[in-house]
């Protein structure tokens, strides 16, 4: 284009909406330094947070664990003494190690476990009364939903986990 040519419409709307996208476009760039700053604040101060908890959790710990040691060599020196020393404190002290050995083990977590552990058998037993059922030509109408589909994955039923019971006993047969 020659100098004093004048720009056309076009080159003019084109130069404009450039210069819009780049406006756009710098601001996009300063919101993600923005946002890249105040996510690596963030993550400083979840660290610090993290090792105040951690050195105060493990300062608890050393505390209780030179207690536990205290108290035990104290009940081991009543031991040795013969039991001579304060019963009464001696018997105190014994029913708190009792009662902290009965909560930990009335552990939640541990029942979970045993109740899961239960479930699992439950499971496996209905799982063999379904073959025992099915290979012994039982009635597919008394069976369960969950039992129904196992013989039909068993038998390779196409769209079993679909079907409702009725359509699963007809399918199987019976």
């Amino acid at each position: 284009m020659a100098k004093n040519a004048k720009p056309s419409k076009v080159e003019v709307q084109v130069r404009k909406r450039v210069g819009d996208l780049e406006k756009a476009l710098d601001d996009a760039t300063g919101r993600l330094k923005k946002a890249r700053k105040d996510a690596d604040r963030a993550r400083t101060d979840a660290e610090k947070a993290i090792r105040k908890a951690t050195k105060s959790a493990q300062r608890q710990i050393a505390e209780s664990a030179e207690a536990a040691r205290a108290e035990i060599d104290r009940l081991r020196g009543s031991l040795r003494d013969g039991g001579g020393g304060d019963s009464s404190t001696t018997t105190a002290a014994a029913k708190k190690t009792a009662t902290r050995k009965t909560t930990a083990r009335k552990s939640p977590a541990r029942k979970t476990t045993g109740s899961r552990a239960t479930a699992t058998k439950t499971t496996g037993s209905r799982a063999t009364a379904t073959k025992t059922t099915a290979a012994s030509g039982g009635s597919y109408a008394s069976m369960t939903v969950a039992e129904l589909r196992k013989a039909a994955q068993t038998k390779g039923v196409k769209g079993y986990s679909r079907m409702s019971k009725s359509e699963l006993v007809s399918r199987l047969g019976g």
